[in-house]
Protein backbone atom coordinates (compact mmCIF):
# COMPACT_ATOMS: atom_id res chain seq x y z
CA UNK A 1 0.00 0.00 0.00
CA UNK A 2 1.45 3.38 -1.01
CA UNK A 3 1.79 6.32 1.33
CA UNK A 4 -0.91 8.17 -0.63
CA UNK A 5 -3.35 5.24 -0.27
CA UNK A 6 -2.62 5.03 3.44
CA UNK A 7 -3.40 8.72 3.85
CA UNK A 8 -6.67 8.32 1.93
CA UNK A 9 -7.81 5.40 4.11
CA UNK A 10 -6.78 7.26 7.25
CA UNK A 11 -8.88 10.25 6.13
CA UNK A 12 -11.87 8.00 5.45
CA UNK A 13 -11.52 6.37 8.87
CA UNK A 14 -11.20 9.74 10.59
CA UNK A 15 -14.28 11.05 8.75
CA UNK A 16 -16.31 7.96 9.74
CA UNK A 17 -15.21 8.22 13.37
CA UNK A 18 -16.11 11.90 13.41
CA UNK A 19 -19.52 11.14 11.90
CA UNK A 20 -20.17 8.39 14.45
CA UNK A 21 -19.10 10.69 17.28
CA UNK A 22 -21.40 13.42 15.93
CA UNK A 23 -24.37 11.04 15.72
CA UNK A 24 -23.74 9.65 19.21
CA UNK A 25 -23.28 13.16 20.56
CA UNK A 26 -26.57 14.28 19.04
CA UNK A 27 -28.27 11.18 20.44
CA UNK A 28 -26.82 11.91 23.88
CA UNK A 29 -28.10 15.48 23.76
CA UNK A 30 -31.51 14.26 22.63
CA UNK A 31 -31.74 11.72 25.43
CA UNK A 32 -30.72 14.31 28.02
CA UNK A 33 -33.31 16.77 26.74
CA UNK A 34 -36.14 14.24 26.68
CA UNK A 35 -35.23 12.90 30.12
CA UNK A 36 -35.19 16.34 31.71
CA UNK A 37 -37.53 18.11 34.05
CA UNK A 38 -40.60 17.54 31.91
CA UNK A 39 -40.17 13.75 32.05
CA UNK A 40 -41.85 11.84 34.89
CA UNK A 41 -41.38 8.08 35.29
CA UNK A 42 -44.29 6.39 36.98
CA UNK A 43 -42.07 4.80 39.61
CA UNK A 44 -40.70 8.24 40.44
CA UNK A 45 -44.23 9.18 41.52
CA UNK A 46 -43.89 6.74 44.43
CA UNK A 47 -41.15 8.05 46.75
CA UNK A 48 -42.71 6.13 49.63
CA UNK A 49 -40.29 3.30 50.41
CA UNK A 50 -37.51 2.67 52.90
CA UNK A 51 -34.99 -0.12 52.95
CA UNK A 52 -35.83 -2.94 55.34
CA UNK A 53 -33.35 -5.60 56.52
CA UNK A 54 -36.02 -8.31 56.64
CA UNK A 55 -38.33 -7.65 53.68
CA UNK A 56 -36.04 -5.65 51.31
CA UNK A 57 -38.31 -2.62 51.60
CA UNK A 58 -41.29 -1.28 53.50
CA UNK A 59 -43.39 1.84 53.14
CA UNK A 60 -42.32 4.95 54.98
CA UNK A 61 -44.71 6.22 57.66
CA UNK A 62 -46.81 9.36 57.19
CA UNK A 63 -46.58 9.54 53.39
CA UNK A 64 -48.99 11.71 51.43
CA UNK A 65 -48.84 11.62 47.63
CA UNK A 66 -50.85 11.39 44.41
CA UNK A 67 -50.11 8.78 41.77
CA UNK A 68 -51.34 9.44 38.24
CA UNK A 69 -51.68 6.81 35.52
CA UNK A 70 -53.56 6.87 32.20
CA UNK A 71 -56.51 4.96 33.69
CA UNK A 72 -56.72 6.41 37.20
CA UNK A 73 -55.52 8.90 39.77
CA UNK A 74 -54.80 7.48 43.21
CA UNK A 75 -54.36 9.25 46.52
CA UNK A 76 -51.93 7.43 48.80
CA UNK A 77 -51.33 7.95 52.48
CA UNK A 78 -49.55 5.79 55.02
CA UNK A 79 -50.05 5.77 58.76
CA UNK A 80 -47.52 5.70 61.58
CA UNK A 81 -46.73 2.05 60.80
CA UNK A 82 -46.14 2.66 57.12
CA UNK A 83 -49.39 1.00 56.03
CA UNK A 84 -51.88 2.46 53.58
CA UNK A 85 -54.55 3.07 56.16
CA UNK A 86 -55.77 5.41 58.84
CA UNK A 87 -54.05 5.42 62.23
CA UNK A 88 -54.16 1.93 63.73
CA UNK A 89 -55.77 2.55 67.09
CA UNK A 90 -57.05 -0.40 69.10
CA UNK A 91 -60.81 -0.83 69.26
CA UNK A 92 -63.26 -2.96 71.22
CA UNK A 93 -63.98 -5.40 68.39
CA UNK A 94 -61.82 -8.13 66.87
CA UNK A 95 -59.08 -7.29 64.37
CA UNK A 96 -58.93 -8.63 60.83
CA UNK A 97 -55.47 -8.38 59.28
CA UNK A 98 -55.27 -8.31 55.46
CA UNK A 99 -51.96 -9.39 53.92
CA UNK A 100 -51.17 -9.28 50.22
CA UNK A 101 -49.75 -7.44 47.25
CA UNK A 102 -50.96 -4.52 45.13
CA UNK A 103 -54.51 -5.92 44.91
CA UNK A 104 -54.77 -5.72 48.72
CA UNK A 105 -52.99 -2.37 48.74
CA UNK A 106 -55.76 -1.15 46.46
CA UNK A 107 -53.75 -0.20 43.39
CA UNK A 108 -55.72 2.29 41.33
CA UNK A 109 -58.58 2.85 43.79
CA UNK A 110 -59.19 4.86 46.95
CA UNK A 111 -58.88 3.38 50.43
CA UNK A 112 -62.64 3.33 50.85
CA UNK A 113 -63.11 1.41 47.59
CA UNK A 114 -60.81 -1.49 48.50
CA UNK A 115 -62.23 -4.95 49.14
CA UNK A 116 -60.70 -4.85 52.63
CA UNK A 117 -62.62 -1.73 53.60
CA UNK A 118 -65.80 -3.06 51.98
CA UNK A 119 -65.56 -6.20 54.12
CA UNK A 120 -65.03 -4.11 57.23
CA UNK A 121 -68.18 -2.11 56.52
CA UNK A 122 -70.21 -5.25 55.80
CA UNK A 123 -69.10 -6.95 59.01
CA UNK A 124 -69.38 -3.94 61.31
CA UNK A 125 -67.79 -3.87 64.75
CA UNK A 126 -64.37 -5.03 63.57
CA UNK A 127 -61.07 -3.28 63.11
CA UNK A 128 -59.38 -3.89 59.75
CA UNK A 129 -55.65 -3.53 59.17
CA UNK A 130 -54.60 -3.38 55.52
CA UNK A 131 -50.94 -4.43 55.12
CA UNK A 132 -50.93 -4.74 51.32
CA UNK A 133 -47.61 -3.90 49.67
CA UNK A 134 -47.30 -3.72 45.90
CA UNK A 135 -44.75 -6.20 44.50
CA UNK A 136 -44.59 -8.16 47.75
CA UNK A 137 -44.47 -11.87 47.18
CA UNK A 138 -45.16 -14.74 49.58
CA UNK A 139 -41.87 -14.64 51.50
CA UNK A 140 -42.13 -10.90 52.21
CA UNK A 141 -45.80 -11.28 53.12
CA UNK A 142 -44.92 -14.02 55.63
CA UNK A 143 -42.29 -11.88 57.35
CA UNK A 144 -44.57 -8.85 57.50
CA UNK A 145 -47.42 -11.02 58.78
CA UNK A 146 -45.23 -12.35 61.58
CA UNK A 147 -44.44 -8.81 62.73
CA UNK A 148 -48.01 -7.57 62.54
CA UNK A 149 -49.69 -10.47 64.34
CA UNK A 150 -47.41 -9.74 67.30
CA UNK A 151 -48.43 -6.10 67.22
CA UNK A 152 -52.14 -6.35 66.45
CA UNK A 153 -53.17 -9.80 67.75
CA UNK A 154 -55.73 -10.35 64.97
CA UNK A 155 -58.55 -12.84 65.27
CA UNK A 156 -58.40 -13.49 61.52
CA UNK A 157 -55.74 -13.14 58.84
CA UNK A 158 -56.95 -12.81 55.24
CA UNK A 159 -54.27 -13.34 52.58
CA UNK A 160 -54.64 -12.87 48.84
CA UNK A 161 -52.50 -15.10 46.61
CA UNK A 162 -51.72 -13.86 43.10
CA UNK A 163 -50.10 -16.82 41.38
CA UNK A 164 -47.88 -14.73 39.10
CA UNK A 165 -45.74 -13.85 42.13
CA UNK A 166 -44.22 -17.32 41.97
CA UNK A 167 -41.93 -15.89 39.30
CA UNK A 168 -41.12 -12.91 41.53
CA UNK A 169 -39.19 -15.25 43.83
CA UNK A 170 -36.46 -15.83 41.23
CA UNK A 171 -34.14 -13.08 42.54
CA UNK A 172 -34.91 -13.56 46.22
CA UNK A 173 -32.28 -14.96 48.55
CA UNK A 174 -33.93 -16.45 51.63
CA UNK A 175 -32.14 -16.50 54.98
CA UNK A 176 -33.45 -19.03 57.49
CA UNK A 177 -33.16 -19.53 61.22
CA UNK A 178 -31.62 -22.66 62.74
CA UNK A 179 -35.08 -24.25 62.96
CA UNK A 180 -35.67 -23.67 59.23
CA UNK A 181 -38.15 -20.82 59.58
CA UNK A 182 -37.74 -17.79 57.36
CA UNK A 183 -35.64 -15.01 58.88
CA UNK A 184 -35.10 -12.50 56.07
CA UNK A 185 -35.36 -11.89 52.32
CA UNK A 186 -32.59 -10.33 50.26
CA UNK A 187 -32.90 -9.11 46.68
CA UNK A 188 -29.63 -7.75 45.22
CA UNK A 189 -31.48 -6.53 42.11
CA UNK A 190 -33.63 -4.02 44.00
CA UNK A 191 -32.72 -1.01 46.09
CA UNK A 192 -34.38 2.12 47.46
CA UNK A 193 -32.92 5.38 46.21
CA UNK A 194 -32.40 8.40 48.49
CA UNK A 195 -35.87 9.79 47.63
CA UNK A 196 -37.56 6.55 48.64
CA UNK A 197 -38.19 5.27 45.10
CA UNK A 198 -37.89 1.53 44.52
CA UNK A 199 -35.39 0.86 41.73
CA UNK A 200 -33.99 -2.13 39.87
CA UNK A 201 -30.26 -2.16 40.51
CA UNK A 202 -27.94 -1.95 37.50
CA UNK A 203 -24.43 -0.54 37.33
CA UNK A 204 -25.10 0.56 33.74
CA UNK A 205 -28.12 2.53 34.93
CA UNK A 206 -26.62 3.98 38.10
CA UNK A 207 -23.06 4.58 36.89
CA UNK A 208 -23.07 4.65 33.07
CA UNK A 209 -19.66 5.15 31.42
CA UNK A 210 -18.76 8.85 31.26
CA UNK A 211 -22.16 9.59 32.80
CA UNK A 212 -23.80 8.89 29.45
CA UNK A 213 -27.59 9.01 29.49
CA UNK A 214 -27.58 7.25 26.11
CA UNK A 215 -25.84 4.23 27.64
CA UNK A 216 -28.31 4.33 30.54
CA UNK A 217 -31.22 4.40 28.07
CA UNK A 218 -29.89 1.33 26.23
CA UNK A 219 -29.28 -0.45 29.54
CA UNK A 220 -32.84 0.33 30.64
CA UNK A 221 -34.20 -1.09 27.38
CA UNK A 222 -32.18 -4.29 27.83
CA UNK A 223 -33.32 -4.60 31.45
CA UNK A 224 -36.97 -4.10 30.47
CA UNK A 225 -36.65 -6.71 27.70
CA UNK A 226 -35.18 -9.17 30.20
CA UNK A 227 -38.05 -8.52 32.61
CA UNK A 228 -40.60 -9.04 29.81
CA UNK A 229 -38.96 -12.32 28.82
CA UNK A 230 -39.07 -13.52 32.40
CA UNK A 231 -42.70 -12.43 32.71
CA UNK A 232 -43.52 -14.53 29.64
CA UNK A 233 -42.84 -17.58 31.81
CA UNK A 234 -46.25 -16.93 33.41
CA UNK A 235 -47.99 -18.32 30.35
CA UNK A 236 -45.93 -21.48 30.69
CA UNK A 237 -47.51 -22.04 34.11
CA UNK A 238 -50.80 -22.54 32.23
CA UNK A 239 -49.44 -25.33 30.01
CA UNK A 240 -50.41 -28.85 31.11
CA UNK A 241 -47.33 -30.83 32.13
CA UNK A 242 -45.05 -27.77 32.31
CA UNK A 243 -42.17 -28.04 34.77
CA UNK A 244 -41.09 -24.43 34.33
CA UNK A 245 -39.70 -22.96 37.58
CA UNK A 246 -40.31 -26.15 39.55
CA UNK A 247 -37.91 -24.94 42.25
CA UNK A 248 -39.87 -21.69 42.66
CA UNK A 249 -43.14 -23.61 42.99
CA UNK A 250 -41.52 -25.83 45.62
CA UNK A 251 -40.37 -22.71 47.48
CA UNK A 252 -43.91 -21.32 47.26
CA UNK A 253 -45.24 -24.57 48.74
CA UNK A 254 -42.78 -24.31 51.64
CA UNK A 255 -43.76 -20.68 52.31
CA UNK A 256 -47.47 -21.55 52.30
CA UNK A 257 -46.78 -24.37 54.74
CA UNK A 258 -44.83 -22.12 57.09
CA UNK A 259 -47.57 -19.46 56.93
CA UNK A 260 -50.29 -22.00 57.79
CA UNK A 261 -48.26 -23.43 60.67
CA UNK A 262 -47.53 -19.96 62.07
CA UNK A 263 -51.20 -18.98 62.18
CA UNK A 264 -52.32 -22.36 63.49
CA UNK A 265 -49.79 -22.19 66.34
CA UNK A 266 -50.95 -18.66 67.18
CA UNK A 267 -54.62 -19.70 67.22
CA UNK A 268 -55.50 -17.27 64.43
CA UNK A 269 -58.20 -18.13 61.89
CA UNK A 270 -56.90 -18.09 58.33
CA UNK A 271 -58.75 -17.07 55.16
CA UNK A 272 -56.52 -17.50 52.09
CA UNK A 273 -58.02 -16.62 48.72
CA UNK A 274 -56.90 -16.79 45.11
CA UNK A 275 -56.77 -13.60 43.04
CA UNK A 276 -57.43 -14.39 39.37
CA UNK A 277 -55.82 -12.57 36.48
CA UNK A 278 -58.29 -10.99 34.08
CA UNK A 279 -57.86 -13.80 31.52
CA UNK A 280 -59.13 -16.26 34.15
CA UNK A 281 -62.49 -14.50 34.27
CA UNK A 282 -63.03 -14.20 30.52
CA UNK A 283 -60.73 -11.29 29.68
CA UNK A 284 -58.72 -11.10 26.48
CA UNK A 285 -55.88 -8.81 27.59
CA UNK A 286 -53.15 -11.45 27.51
CA UNK A 287 -50.53 -8.79 28.17
CA UNK A 288 -51.72 -8.95 31.80
CA UNK A 289 -49.92 -12.30 32.00
CA UNK A 290 -46.90 -11.29 29.94
CA UNK A 291 -48.09 -12.58 26.54
CA UNK A 292 -47.52 -9.98 23.84
CA UNK A 293 -48.67 -12.04 20.86
CA UNK A 294 -51.51 -10.86 18.64
CA UNK A 295 -53.44 -14.08 19.29
CA UNK A 296 -53.99 -16.00 22.54
CA UNK A 297 -51.20 -18.42 23.48
CA UNK A 298 -51.81 -21.98 22.25
CA UNK A 299 -52.08 -25.12 24.36
CA UNK A 300 -52.95 -23.56 27.70
CA UNK A 301 -55.44 -24.07 30.52
CA UNK A 302 -56.00 -20.83 32.41
CA UNK A 303 -57.23 -22.71 35.49
CA UNK A 304 -53.97 -24.61 36.12
CA UNK A 305 -52.03 -22.10 38.28
CA UNK A 306 -55.00 -21.49 40.59
CA UNK A 307 -55.65 -25.25 40.85
CA UNK A 308 -52.00 -25.76 41.80
CA UNK A 309 -52.23 -23.09 44.48
CA UNK A 310 -55.48 -24.48 45.85
CA UNK A 311 -53.92 -27.94 46.14
CA UNK A 312 -50.96 -26.50 48.05
CA UNK A 313 -53.17 -24.67 50.50
CA UNK A 314 -55.38 -27.71 51.13
CA UNK A 315 -52.31 -29.89 51.65
CA UNK A 316 -51.33 -27.54 54.47
CA UNK A 317 -54.79 -27.56 56.04
CA UNK A 318 -56.10 -24.26 54.67
CA UNK A 319 -59.22 -24.06 52.53
CA UNK A 320 -58.88 -21.30 49.90
CA UNK A 321 -61.63 -19.06 48.61
CA UNK A 322 -61.48 -19.31 44.81
CA UNK A 323 -62.86 -16.17 43.16
CA UNK A 324 -62.46 -16.79 39.42
CA UNK A 325 -65.81 -18.43 38.64
CA UNK A 326 -67.81 -15.99 40.76
CA UNK A 327 -66.02 -12.93 39.38
CA UNK A 328 -66.72 -14.18 35.87
CA UNK A 329 -70.43 -14.12 36.73
CA UNK A 330 -70.22 -10.72 38.46
CA UNK A 331 -68.76 -8.83 35.52
CA UNK A 332 -65.65 -10.65 34.33
CA UNK A 333 -63.06 -8.49 32.61
CA UNK A 334 -65.10 -5.34 33.31
CA UNK A 335 -63.93 -5.64 36.93
CA UNK A 336 -60.32 -4.90 35.89
CA UNK A 337 -58.56 -1.84 34.51
CA UNK A 338 -58.18 -2.72 30.80
CA UNK A 339 -54.51 -1.77 30.52
CA UNK A 340 -53.23 -1.91 34.09
CA UNK A 341 -54.76 -5.29 34.95
CA UNK A 342 -55.70 -4.62 38.60
CA UNK A 343 -59.22 -4.61 39.98
CA UNK A 344 -61.08 -1.36 39.52
CA UNK A 345 -63.62 -0.11 42.08
CA UNK A 346 -66.26 -2.54 40.79
CA UNK A 347 -63.79 -5.41 41.06
CA UNK A 348 -63.00 -4.58 44.68
CA UNK A 349 -66.70 -4.30 45.50
CA UNK A 350 -67.36 -7.72 43.96
CA UNK A 351 -64.40 -9.31 45.73
CA UNK A 352 -65.55 -7.81 49.04
CA UNK A 353 -69.03 -9.27 48.66
CA UNK A 354 -67.64 -12.69 47.79
CA UNK A 355 -65.08 -12.81 50.60
CA UNK A 356 -67.22 -11.40 53.41
CA UNK A 357 -69.03 -14.69 54.24
CA UNK A 358 -65.72 -16.55 54.63
CA UNK A 359 -64.32 -13.81 56.89
CA UNK A 360 -67.53 -13.81 58.95
CA UNK A 361 -67.29 -17.58 59.43
CA UNK A 362 -63.65 -17.27 60.44
CA UNK A 363 -64.54 -14.63 63.04
CA UNK A 364 -67.18 -16.95 64.42
CA UNK A 365 -64.67 -19.79 64.69
CA UNK A 366 -62.17 -17.51 66.40
CA UNK A 367 -64.77 -16.43 68.96
CA UNK A 368 -65.56 -20.03 69.99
Amino acid sequence: MTWRTTRRWAAVAAFNLAAIALVLGAAEVGVRLTSGADRTDQDDQLPMCRADPLTVWRYKPDVRLTYRAPEFEMQVRTNEEGLRSAATSAGPGPTVLFIGDSFTFGWGVSEAERYTDAIGRQLGGVRTVNAGHWMYTFDQQLLLMRQLIERHRPAVVVQGFYWMHVRSLFNHQLERNADGTLRAVLDPKIHVDPRGVLKFRSDWLERPPLGSQLVALVARAVLNRDLRERAADWVDYMRPGSTRDAALWAETDALIGETARLLRAAGIAYVPFLIPASVEVGGTQWSHVGWMGSTPPPGIDVTLPAARFAAMLRRHGAEPVELAAALREHGGAALYFPQDGHWNAAGHAAAGRLLEPAVRRALSRAAN
